[in-house]
């Protein structure tokens, strides 16, 4: 199935370069036939222009008059040498109009081998009318003076451009388009793949973390069964109470599970009351004592706010503030070192909870508060947990308004701090 799945994306990557490369060629060969296209016209349009002063030239009457003026030169010099910049401007105007070439034009007559002007429409752009490409030759047969007509037009590779803007613009769009269908398809197929193998591992997790209580309940099950031990009350007592702690277990690990239900539902609400802060760390501290010194660590408490009481929801407060510190102790190697501690700012409280264990990658702090995510600590089940106590964390730190950051290396241990505002947020219900 992978294989297949990146030979799809290979395929139609390489079929989306293709599409790209033709559109660029048809982009390009469109411009050169419309650059042809427009040399063509202006020539065929100096031709007419040429015919129509041969034709005027061929008047009896006119030409009888040119040799009256100029007797030393031929009938064709006297008839070029006297037009009139109203004439051409018209005749050229008329040609070019007639052939759809509606755009700024500057024109010239001159001698081929003197470069002189008989006439010229701008006398700044000689260099450009002697270079045009685009000349008509003007001189009769037999005639030695070689005259030329050229027409220079200033931008005209913008123009020409300008001429297929709307095309490229089109063929570009759709290129984005396709371009953008494939990267949101292909992300969305990287994101579910990954998503499945996100589930699939919470899936393995769960089940993990299911059976152990469960074989505990079911083994302690059977020892209360037999006889012997049932004739002892501390044997019956020992084994009531693995029940009842595995039992306990079970009853936590299904709170979670439901406590993401809740939270991707928006179901939850939020209800404000008056909490001390101080008091509750001091209350979580000391349930956790136990086992922190089970483990020869220490749990230390630096409680230094002057302002420590704030609105919040006292329940979630206390799983936020028991997520924290239980993933201190889990995350620690024996002996753990946690450090809880608090300051005031002017609009809140920060709440430190500080460990000494494994550390936390930088690259790993985007996903720490995702659903489900669970750092890599070389064994999937070396670390108990969902991966879903810091998405509960973050959810409701934020649904009061606060904010959590997270200061870690590795192996020099985490900091995860809190900032919780005095004051609840108005509304109560996160939707």
């Amino acid at each position: 199935m992978q294989k297949r799945f990146s030979f799809v994306i290979i395929i139609t990557a390489i079929a989306i370069t293709g599409i790209i490369i033709s559109q660029s060629f048809w982009v390009a060969n469109a411009l050169v036939t419309k650059d042809d296209q427009l040399h063509e016209n202006v020539g065929l349009g100096l031709k007419r222009v040429v015919n129509q002063l041969m034709a005027l030239q061929n008047d009896t009457a006119l030409a009888s008059r040119y040799l009256v003026t100029r007797s030393h030169a031929s009938l064709h010099s006297q008839f070029i040498r006297s037009l009139k910049p109203e004439l051409i401007t018209q005749l050229i105007t008329s040609e070019f109009q007639s052939l759809e070439i509606m755009r700024a034009y500057d024109y010239g007559i001159y001698e081929r081998e003197n470069h002189h002007f008989i006439l010229i429409s701008n006398q700044g752009l000689k260099e450009e009318l002697i270079n045009s490409r685009h000349q008509e030759h003007i001189s009769c047969v037999f005639q030695t003076e070689q005259f030329y007509l050229t027409v220079y037009f200033p931008h005209e590779q913008r123009y020409i451009f300008n001429e297929m803007l709307l095309y490229i613009l089109l063929s570009v769009l759709f290129v984005l388009i396709v371009i953008s269908g494939f990267w949101y398809v292909t992300r969305s197929l990287f994101l579910q793949k990954k998503l499945a193998a996100i589930r699939t591992d919470y899936v393995n997790n769960m089940t993990h973390e299911l059976k152990t209580p469960i074989a505990t309940i079911s083994v302690t099950s059977e020892m209360l069964l037999k006889p012997e031990v049932q004739a002892r009350k501390d044997k019956v007592d020992h084994y009531a109470k693995i029940i009842y702690n595995e039992t306990q277990r079970l009853k936590n690990q299904a709170d979670q599970v439901l406590q993401v239900a809740v939270l991707e539902r928006g179901e939850y609400k939020i209800n404000p009351e008056a909490v001390d802060v101080h008091q509750l760390i001091e209350q979580l501290t000391e349930s956790l004592r136990v086992t922190i010194k089970n483990r020869n660590g220490v749990i230390q408490t630096r409680l230094n706010a002057a302002n420590q009481i704030v609105e919040a929801d006292k329940n979630h407060l206390t799983n936020v503030l028991s997520n924290l510190m239980e993933n201190a102790n889990k995350y620690s190697p024996d002996p753990p070192h946690i450090i809880i501690s608090t300051h005031s700012t002017p609009k809140g409280i920060i709440i430190s909870c500080q460990d000494k264990g494994i550390g936390i990658a930088e690259e790993y702090f985007h996903y720490i508060f995702k659903k489900f995510h669970r750092i890599p600590t070389g064994d999937v089940h070396d670390v108990k947990g969902f991966g879903i106590g810091l998405y509960y964390v973050k959810t409701i730190v934020e649904a009061h308004a606060g904010t959590i950051q997270v200061k870690s290396k590795p192996g020099e241990g985490s900091n995860f701090i809190v900032y919780w505002p005095f004051y609840a947020p108005t509304h109560t219900t996160l939707e």
